[in-house]
């Protein structure tokens, strides 16, 4: 018997690992005690030594992931030659693993074949039945975990560049029976309410009615159900064929077999504009056959093509929305004729297309940029990998043209998120849903400047994207910019942070921008000093060097509009005036007066009072009131801190305010 440790690399997948689940299966006949690991082992078995580690692998950007997973392998075997890496990425970059890794063993292709392991009596591996249990070795969920994984077919025959299958794949088998595999399955780990077929092409199949006819016979024809483990209750079963079916094949008699199934969703690709006719008949094909959930995915960021027998060019961002667009329009066709008895429902999902050979996900493609494939991921966040499926999000989240569409990938990504109608909340007072809108309009009002300075640019907006398009918002590619109206629009894209830290270096004629031209994000600057939890007195000192009294009486009366009795905005003031060597207004007493609100010695209209000073620039007023009111601070905290620990502590230091102030107020009294 041997100890057997099987590993998927820690990154983030929705379907468990068939391979390795099928190889446990094999060790488990063996009589060897098998263990899967997502990434490492726990730390209980953190000494123990194996005589065969696996790893899978998956897509060839998730290189850094799967690299850690065969360095960690290696340090836990018995024998660094008895490590064997296969899946995806190692038979499509075996090169790159030999040359990384020289001592471990590389399993190319499917486990298909007798010997692929090198162990006794071993057979074909990829046709045993998935070992589930190994599951429950770790904490990762699968998003999809109560169903079965299985094939019906093997490989795709299509040869399109860009798909991994021909090397995966190359042999194409038209039928697998899954009976056998499902009686197994229910035998050993319970009957799964799903089926996932993992075909890649399952609509080439010239026994296409035989696998039809099967996955009926095994209760999955449509509207069949599966009783609940749990409450006995009839739940609705689904097949997925989730590598997707093929519209170039879909017929008029595969759909009509098709439409005897409970497939949910019917996935049916839309890769290239060229399609678009093939595309919208596969829809139709299946909304006359009563297949009313359909989903598609959308490879954007791609290269020209060759496949299916045709060139495709490279795609453009204007594609991606056409394409998408195409699917919002022929889905109210389609319920228009078959909606009759149920609503046809269509699921767009873009997929950024990445090569074969990348080991990261930095692609891109001829007609897109960084900053353009950035922005389609945020419009995509809040789908939450559900798909775009209904208009009215559509177009308020791509835009209701083309051109909208141009826009909104250009648009700043924070502005990006903060698009959308006012949405409110159930049990939310007045209060709160007041200052939530408020905060709604300053976000839409900045999303209005920005879009008016965009639409002021008209042909020119290349000039703009030619400065963002590798989504570098630094002060550097700032600098650049000759176009004043790009250069303010480039600030948009700028932290309030950065904005105040390299203030000067942005200049007056930025300064005079924000302050008069769009007041509302000099506002929000200065509620961003006030609000932080721990200001820093770097990010004042731009605004200090070109204001002056000023920028110290503005964030005054921020303070007083907007009382935030937490800040230490204060403090940070006066050390970013000091810093300067120009201490204009001590602003530490401002902070002191916080301390005594803070302690109820002065009431909130005290402390304006005392603000309304500070702008006067009346240190020595500030100081006198403060000094006035010391007693009753002293006694407060000492009844507040009298059974604290760190009491004595606490009045100490009030102790040593209060003498200075005294020393100020005597002063003022001689």
């Amino acid at each position: 018997m041997e100890d057997i440790l099987l590993i998927e690399p820690n990154y983030s997948n929705k379907y468990p690992p068939l391979g390795l689940m099928k190889i446990s299966t094999f060790h488990k006949q063996l009589g060897d005690c098998v263990v899967f690991a997502k990434g490492k082992l726990t730390d209980n078995l953190v000494e123990k030594r194996w005589d065969r580690v696996y790893v899978t692998t998956l897509f060839t950007f998730e290189w850094e992931e799967t690299k850690k997973s065969i360095e960690y392998a290696l340090t836990v075997v018995k024998d660094k030659n008895k490590v064997f890496v296969g899946g995806i990425m190692a038979t499509l970059m075996p090169e790159l693993f030999i040359k990384t890794f020289p001592t471990i063993t590389l399993i190319k292709g499917l486990l298909n074949r007798d010997g692929t392991v090198g162990l006794r009596d071993e057979k074909c591996i990829d046709r045993l039945t998935p070992d589930y249990d190994i599951l429950d070795d770790i904490d990762y969920k699968y998003p999809a975990t109560d169903a079965y994984f299985l094939y019906m077919t093997r490989g795709c025959g299509m040869k399109c560049q860009f798909c991994a299958v021909q090397t995966l794949e190359p042999e194409y088998i038209p039928y697998i029976s899954i009976k056998d595999q499902i009686a197994e399955v229910d035998r050993r780990f319970g009957a799964k309410r799903n089926l996932l077929l993992m075909d890649n092409n399952v609509l080439r199949s010239n026994k296409f009615d035989s696998i039809v006819d099967e996955l009926i016979e095994l209760g999955f024809g449509k509207d069949c159900t599966y009783p609940s483990p749990r409450t006995g209750k009839p739940l609705k079963r689904y097949i997925d064929f989730n590598q997707g079916l093929d519209a170039k094949l879909l017929t008029e008699h595969k759909a009509k077999r098709l439409g005897e199934l409970a497939i949910n969703p019917a996935r049916i690709a839309f890769d290239h504009i060229e399609d678009k006719e093939q595309y919208k008949k596969a829809l139709e094909l299946c909304a006359k056959n009563g297949i009313k959930y359909l989903s598609n995915y959308i490879l954007y960021n791609g290269e020209d093509f060759t496949g299916k027998g045709q060139h495709y060019h490279a795609d453009t961002p204007e594609d991606l929305y056409i394409r998408m667009r195409v699917s919002m329009d022929f889905c109210d066709e389609l319920n228009d004729k078959y909606g009759h008895n149920g609503r046809v429902h269509i699921f767009s999902f873009p997929m950024k297309y990445i090569p074969l050979n990348a080991t990261d996900r930095s692609f891109v493609g001829t007609h897109w940029n960084k900053k353009y494939l950035r922005a389609v991921q945020r419009m995509l966040i809040p789908t939450q990998g559900k798909g775009v499926s209904t208009r009215s999000f559509f177009e308020a989240d791509f835009g209701n043209t083309t051109e909208e569409f141009i826009e909104n990938l250009a648009m700043p990504e924070e502005l990006l998120g903060l698009r959308g109608h006012f949405v409110e909340r159930a049990n939310e007072s007045k209060e709160e849903k007041k200052k939530r809108y408020a905060q709604w309009e300053i976000n839409h009002a900045r999303i209005f400047e920005w879009t008016q300075l965009y639409r002021s640019l008209g042909d020119d907006f290349t000039s703009y994207v030619e400065i963002i398009k590798d989504n570098d918002f630094s002060i550097h590619n700032y600098k650049r910019i000759t176009s004043p109206t790009i250069r303010k629009m480039f600030i948009h894209n700028l932290s309030y942070l950065s904005i105040l830290r390299n203030i000067e270096m942005l200049g007056t004629e930025m300064l005079a921008y924000i302050k008069v031209e769009f007041p509302t994000m000099y506002r929000e600057l200065l509620r961003y000093v006030i609000k932080s939890e721990h200001t820093q007195f770097s990010c004042m000192k731009g605004m200090l060097t070109l204001q002056g009294n000023a920028y110290i009486a503005d964030v005054i009366r921020a303070f007083i509009e907007e009382p935030y009795l937490t800040t230490n905005v204060f403090d940070a003031l006066y050390k970013a005036q000091k810093d300067l060597k120009k201490v204009v207004l001590d602003t530490r007493s401002l902070d002191i007066a916080l301390r005594y609100r803070m302690a109820n010695a002065i009431s909130d209209t005290e402390l304006r009072n005392i603000m309304r000073l500070g702008i006067e620039g009346d240190e020595k007023k500030i100081e006198t009131r403060l000094y006035q009111k010391s007693r009753k601070l002293k006694d407060v905290l000492r009844e507040k801190n009298k059974d604290e620990i760190a009491g004595d502590v606490i009045l100490d230091k009030i102790e040593e305010v209060i003498g200075l102030l005294q020393k100020v107020y005597r002063k003022e009294v001689k």
